[in-house]
């Protein structure tokens, strides 16, 4: 079993955790129901989940899943978009979602057996950690809580680390970043790599940024609740 730490700061996931002292991804979760029709039951049993009903039903799920071919994505890209440059306030609201677009497309390609953002739970592997992440983005600390990773066939776990996209969501907002330079921040991602560095425009001309390093794991299961 992996232990793992995870500062708790959504209500949906406090209830969840209350009533059934667990968190599960919800590919895993949709993946364990196609193939045990009573998972479901069991699990929802006086917790709080939310569905998604628009979308395509798959044949195989599980396979699917395992594979790396489910879809994640529940927005795409204007193809009849008309405007070749985009205002400030256009570019700040679309900015957090460009993001987590980019880096599923990178997945999707270049690693789609990884656990996507878009399904995971999130979690860090110790309690220093956690401090570091609070301290840096004020984060309640009182709001950790130590879990322990289920054993399941189809787990899928991917340690990144989450300054990448700290610093990809930055340049998003005060550069346009090039295809090459989209692809280089998000092989890094995926690929675990420790830092990377951007050169970006301030009020005193271009300078560079460095990432830094902050390891997070994507998980992709249920997390069970250790209670001490």
């Amino acid at each position: 079993m992996v232990h793992f730490d995870r500062l708790i700061h959504n209500i949906v996931s406090n209830k969840n955790i209350e009533k059934t002292k667990c968190i599960c991804s919800t590919a895993f979760f949709q993946a364990i129901t196609d193939s045990d029709k009573d998972f479901a039951n069991k699990y929802l049993k006086g917790s709080i989940s939310a569905f998604t009903p628009n979308y395509t039903k798959v044949e195989d799920f599980p396979t699917e899943y395992l594979n790396g071919t489910i879809n994640y994505l529940p927005f795409v890209q204007n193809p009849n978009f008309n405007l070749g440059l985009t205002s400030f306030f256009n570019n700040s609201i679309t900015s957090e979602y460009r993001t987590e677009y980019n880096c599923e497309l990178s997945r999707m390609y270049d690693f789609p057996t990884l656990p996507s953002r878009l399904s995971s739970c999130y979690a860090f592997s110790d309690f220093e950690t956690c401090k570091l992440v609070s301290n840096r983005y004020g984060w309640n600390i009182n709001t950790v809580k130590k879990f322990k990773l289920i054993s399941h066939k189809y787990n899928k776990v991917a340690k990144v680390n989450m300054e990448i996209i700290s610093l990809e969501r930055y340049a998003n907002n005060v550069s346009s970043i090039d295809i090459t330079t989209q692809d280089m921040i998000w092989k890094s991602y995926w690929g675990g790599k420790k830092s990377i560095e951007l050169e970006l425009p301030t009020i005193n001309g271009r300078e560079k940024f460095k990432s830094g390093l902050i390891w997070e794991y994507l998980v992709e299961g249920i997390l069970s609740l250790v209670e001490e």
